[in-house]
């Protein structure tokens, strides 16, 4: 759970991971950065979401998750709220409101893989990042998309909607830092690529591999946030070469 600072005599009502019922401390739309500067926005949730699921920001900080079906553009952010070792209760609902985080690095962002993760050659290098392409639970999980560059005119292309200024972090870069945030960190490598551990170990609950729940599906990614975004539309993206 990083620790809030604030310019001058600002002050945040709690860390990042508590969430409020009304009348809520903060306006949605406040920020505030912790000591290694990764910014936080505080959010209206208008849905049921979990620790490093995505959202959906609209211009008057509510917040929604982020789904491949969204037609329009919007903000991203990665939920702070909640606990990941308990599934019942300790997330926000449509009651809250609570941070995201819109940059700086997240060091679990979900995925909607319950085992090794959606990188399968233990690299970053070309991935897209995408809203979940499928519906399930929890929803707002990233997805990935491999991007494979050409070696002829043709190459072989899907539609896909884009997140842009969102990235995966190496794994290497994750396993050099000296960084506690509170946490367990950075986690282990999956077995087919650069993942850390799942949501609970990152969150504090401990590590429940093997034990999936509609919360937590098992799998993340330390990601880069350069205040994301989508645009609603979807683009042409080159995922494989065609000789």
């Amino acid at each position: 759970m990083p620790h809030l600072v604030g310019q001058g005599p600002t002050a945040a009502a709690g860390g990042t991971s508590v969430f409020f019922t009304t009348p809520f401390p903060h306006k949605p739309g406040e920020r505030a950065r912790d000591r290694e500067g990764n910014e936080y926005l505080f959010v209206d949730f208008t849905g049921t979401v979990y620790y490093g699921t995505l959202v959906q920001i609209n211009s008057a900080n509510r917040a929604a998750p982020l789904l491949g079906t969204a037609a329009e553009a919007y903000r991203v952010g990665v939920v702070m709220g909640g606990q990941a070792s308990t599934v019942s209760n300790d997330h926000p609902t449509s009651d809250h409101a609570g941070w995201v985080q819109v940059y700086g690095m997240h060091p679990a962002v979900q995925t909607g893989a319950a085992s090794d993760g959606l990188v399968s050659d233990s690299t970053v290098a070309g991935y897209w990042c995408l809203p979940q392409t499928s519906i399930g639970s929890p929803s707002g999980t990233l997805s990935l998309l491999l991007q494979i560059a050409g070696t002829s005119i043709a190459v072989a292309s899907t539609d896909g909607n884009l997140i842009y200024n969102m990235w995966l972090v190496p794994f290497g870069e994750v396993t050099d830092m000296d960084i506690t945030r509170d946490v367990t960190w950075p986690g282990v490598s999956g077995a087919s690529g650069p993942t850390s551990r799942n949501a609970a170990a990152v969150a504090g609950g401990g590590d429940t591999s093997g034990a999936p729940s509609s919360a937590f599906i098992g799998n993340t990614y330390a990601v880069m946030l350069n205040y994301p975004y989508v645009v609603g539309n979807t683009v042409n993206i080159s995922t494989s070469a065609v000789t």
